[in-house]
């Protein structure tokens, strides 16, 4: 078995139309294993590579169809949920951390207090998570806009001169 997966190695190696070497022509012709493996081989090139159904005729009408499935697909990946949500969820929750502060005074429990507070961390922690996740391209085209306006000049940078 080890043989056989350093032959079929070798053989996945050559390039198409090359020689089989005399090694490997012998032990296909004994092993019957390789020998079917480089058959189903053949078999899925020729599969690959054969044509499908008929030429499609391109046209202007037909990229128009294209583009349009292509900005569909593109809309429905968009962030759903607004920046004036996100706005109030984070009003929400600020209210949510003032309404604590003002009750947690009166509990004692210092592991409560502890537990309460990683609650609000985590609350923080996924929050910020899920706005980034949600607006990510905007943050990606910000990086790209300050790198940019960063990057030297070719033409008048003395570097280059």
């Amino acid at each position: 078995m080890k043989k056989c997966s350093a032959v079929m190695e070798k053989y996945l190696g050559l390039d198409k139309g090359e020689s089989v070497p005399l090694f490997m022509t012998l032990h296909l012709l004994l092993c019957e294993n390789c020998r079917s493996e480089v058959r189903s081989l053949k078999k899925a090139e020729s599969a690959a590579t054969k044509s499908f159904g008929e030429d499609v005729l391109v046209n202007d009408d037909s990229i128009s169809a294209v583009m349009k499935k292509i900005y569909a697909s593109d809309e429905s990946m968009e962030n759903p949920i607004s920046l004036p949500k996100w706005i109030l969820g984070g009003i929400a929750m600020l209210l949510l951390f003032v309404v604590f502060a003002i009750f947690s005074r009166q509990i004692e429990s210092a592991a409560l207090k502890i537990c309460v507070s990683m609650e609000f961390a985590a609350m923080i922690t996924i929050y910020c998570a899920l706005f980034i996740r949600g607006n990510i391209d905007f943050f990606v085209k910000l990086i790209n806009t300050k790198i940019g306006d960063k990057q030297p000049n070719c033409k008048t940078d003395s570097f280059w001169k």
